[in-house]
């Protein structure tokens, strides 16, 4: 697939891992949509990537149906605007299409201009859409344009992304949100910080953080043991907080047991303004 290098490679793997779910005995979540972003080639390379690194298949699947889940939820509580950072192919705004939801993709150009041309190839109008980076972007300011109301909440999923920033910017990033935005819950994941510094003490776990980064080429860069640097650091309040595999035990009969990495895999939602 030629796009695949002006668009970047981990669009492409995690819409084929998401594609290979309905194959499952007990599948996490439903994308029927996956399969319009893949083809043999990159069938393939997932194969290949995942027959090395088992377990960060496991990871991408339970991750994707904690998302799944939070915005399921966060619907039902009343949500009806919700943004999602760093999108890539994902395609919960048509999965969760429901009346008076509005929701908003944030990427790169590239990445959601092709994703609009596949969308529109099968007779669908792709939802609102940010082309940024919205660590440089005024994302609040891109929104309104957008037509999102800032006064209304809105949630913000920002999935598989907190990994590769410096902390810095994850903290001056939610400062200008809390600044620009009246009220948001945001949901995000990340690693303890022992994966990050290779500290857990388990060989497999070190082997695999090393084996992950050097055949998909990324380097991650910062973990948090919990959320109270967070709380400090910015004034957002944790609203729920976990592991992976508190919610593998929560929701599916066939949790992998003998994954370590999955309890230091955490998940949070926090919030400003009203709640």
């Amino acid at each position: 697939m030629s796009d695949i290098n002006e668009v970047g490679a981990t669009a492409f793997f995690i819409a084929g891992i998401r594609e290979q779910e309905k194959d499952r005995e007990h599948p996490l979540f439903k994308d029927p949509y996956a399969e319009w972003f893949v083809n043999d080639d990159i069938r393939q390379k997932v194969g290949q990537v995942f027959a090395l690194l088992p377990e960060g298949m496991e990871l991408v699947r339970y991750r994707s149906a904690l998302f799944d889940d939070i915005i399921r939820r966060e619907i039902e509580r009343g949500m009806r605007q919700i943004v999602i950072l760093g999108s890539g192919f994902d395609m919960r705004p048509h999965v969760f299409e429901d009346e008076g939801v509005r929701f908003c993709d944030v990427d790169q150009p590239a990445v959601l201009a092709f994703k609009g041309k596949v969308l529109e190839g099968h007779g669908m109008t792709p939802c609102a859409g940010i082309p940024c980076n919205y660590l440089e972007a005024d994302l609040p300011a891109e929104l309104a344009k957008a037509g999102f109301d800032l006064n209304a909440p809105i949630l913000i999923i920002w999935e598989g992304n907190t990994m590769y920033l410096p902390e810095d910017l994850i903290y001056g990033f939610l400062n200008r949100l809390r600044e620009g935005v009246q009220s948001f819950r945001i949901a995000f994941d990340f690693f303890a910080r022992s994966v990050i510094d290779r500290t857990t003490g388990d060989e497999n776990i070190t082997a695999t953080t090393d084996a992950f980064e050097n055949t998909l080429n990324v380097k991650w860069v910062t973990g948090f043991d919990g959320l109270s640097v967070v709380e400090e650091r910015t004034g957002l309040k944790t609203v729920e907080s976990g592991s992976l595999l508190d919610f593998g035990k929560r929701v599916a009969p066939d949790y992998p047991t003998d994954i370590p990495q999955l309890e230091l895999y955490l998940y949070g939602i926090m919030s400003h303004g009203a709640d």
